[in-house]
C-alpha cells in the first residue's frame, strides 16, 4: 500500500497545479479508510466549497482506480476538520456506550450520515455489553445502541 499514497499525492500536486492555488497537503495511509489526504490553507475551507472537494476526492479517486486497477477509498480534508469529528464521535460514542452498560438502557442517536453512523458501528463493535443497529430510512437514519442482551 505504499505506493498508493505516494501515486495519489502525485495526482494531487498535478490537480491543484491546473487550479493555480499554492495549497501545502499531507498525504498518509489510514488503516480504517484507505488513504487520508489532509489539505492546508483557505481552499475549500468554506462550506459552499464542499462539492468542489467532493469532486476532487472523486477526480482523485477515479484515476487512482484506472492508474493502478485498484479501488482506493481517499479521504481529502481541510485543515484537519475530517480528524477532529471522527475524534468527537470516537469520543461521543464510547460515551454512550458507557451508558448503555451503566443503566441498561437503549439509547437513540440523532439521524447521521452513512459514513458516522458506520464510524459508530466500528468504534463499538467490540466494546462489552453493547451492540449497535442502524434504523429508519434516508436522511432519518441512526444508530441504535443497546445492552447486548436486549433481544
Amino acid at each position: 500500500m505504499e505506493t498508493q499514497p505516494k501515486e495519489v499525492e502525485a495526482l494531487l500536486r498535478e490537480l491543484l497545479s491546473i487550479l493555480e492555488e499554492d495549497v501545502t497537503f499531507v498525504v498518509e495511509d489510514d488503516t480504517q479508510d484507505g488513504v487520508y489526504v489532509n489539505l492546508e490553507g483557505s481552499l475549500f475551507a468554506l462550506p459552499e466549497e464542499q462539492s468542489a472537494l467532493a469532486a476532487l476526492e472523486h477526480l482523485v479517486r477515479g484515476a487512482v482506480r484506472r492508474k493502478t486497477g485498484k479501488e482506493l477509498d481517499i479521504i481529502i480534508d481541510v485543515n484537519g476538520a475530517v480528524k477532529k469529528r471522527r475524534a468527537e464521535l470516537i469520543r461521543f460514542a464510547l460515551t454512550k456506550a458507557e451508558e448503555v452498560r451503566r443503566e441498561r438502557k437503549q439509547v437513540r442517536l440523532n439521524a447521521m450520515p452513512a459514513h458516522e453512523r458506520r464510524m459508530i458501528h466500528v468504534t463499538l463493535a467490540n466494546f462489552p455489553g453493547v451492540r449497535t443497529f442502524s434504523t429508519g430510512d434516508g436522511d432519518g437514519r441512526r444508530v441504535m445502541i443497546e445492552p447486548d442482551d436486549a433481544q
